[in-house]
């Protein structure tokens, strides 16, 4: 092990409670945003199939509150997961010379970014719907939340497939270390 920085062991404590703290509220957090993504597709979903454009244009508008306050929470999410989880464990990352994560967060980012651009234009589909607008503009706004729901559920299920594996080698590494 010569060579390799190896860390005081109140230092790698800290790092492990600090890990774990973070992986719990990511797991948290992660469960009910994709609940909220699950409820919302489906009421989309919904909106999309109903027959009665007045009917479905006002689950459209109550969809369109809910999805608002949805991109709010997820924001919240996802600067905090890159103001303290991506930078603790790029930095660990970065110590013992292996790959970066940084290419498979770029990923997610992108993901990310093509969800808001489905949110955000089913927000201008709804926001043009008129009160005696026909079937097809409130199912296309529809299918935009639909998309947008789909693509984030995806997008969060992809980011704990790349980061729980990366928590759990650190946690293997600190033991290893220690045992």
């Amino acid at each position: 092990m010569s060579g390799q920085f190896q860390p005081r062991e109140e230092y790698t404590s800290a790092h492990v409670t600090e890990l774990s703290e973070l992986v719990d509220r990511l797991k948290r957090e992660h469960g009910e945003l994709l609940q909220v993504l699950r409820d919302m597709a489906e009421q989309s979903v919904l909106a999309e199939r109903e027959r009665d454009p007045v009917k479905a244009r006002g689950t459209l508008l109550h969809l369109r509150l809910w999805a608002m306050a949805f991109q709010e929470e997820l924001e919240r999410h996802s600067h905090w997961e890159e103001k303290e989880l991506y930078p603790f464990l790029n930095l660990y990352f970065h110590k013992y010379k292996r790959p970066s994560v940084v290419p498979s967060l770029w990923m997610l980012e992108k993901e990310h970014e093509r969800a808001m651009d489905h949110m955000n234009s089913f927000f201008r589909a709804v926001h043009a719907l008129k009160s005696d607008s026909d079937a097809l503009p409130v199912k296309r706004a529809a299918a935009y939340l639909t998309q947008a729901c789909r693509i984030l559920t995806d997008h969060l299920e992809k980011e704990e497939q790349i980061i729980f594996p990366l928590t759990d080698q650190v946690l293997t590494d600190v033991d290893f270390l220690f045992s």
